[in-house]
């Protein structure tokens, strides 16, 4: 499974194909990524987790959403990081996704 990480870049994938968006975050902190919008006629969120870069109290990581790709068409992913309780967003991610038809 792909795993993407630069917003600036459009991801593409195959109706059928899994794919991974990773973002770097700490939930130790309080602050979280929340998926904020998807174009759900073309994608499903399947899985969320988040992985430590060690095996630490407090460690950082990323924060990995896997989606499957329904149908053909584009769309956009949009996160927020942000502590729930408070409501201002620290930093926005929004990912772009090409799904072409499966072969």
């Amino acid at each position: 499974m792909r795993t993407f990480i630069d917003s600036a870049q459009p991801i593409r994938v195959r109706v059928g194909e899994e794919f991974a968006v990773a973002l770097a975050g700490n939930p130790t902190t309080g602050y979280v990524w929340q998926q904020t919008g998807t174009g759900t006629e073309c994608l499903e969120l399947v899985a969320q987790k988040f992985e430590p870069r060690r095996q630490a109290v407090g460690a950082g990581g990323l924060e990995v959403f896997h989606f499957r790709a329904l149908q053909p068409g584009e769309t956009w992913i949009a996160f927020e990081h942000i502590r729930p309780w408070v409501g201002n967003p620290r930093d926005k991610k929004r990912f772009q996704v090409i799904v072409d038809p499966g072969t």
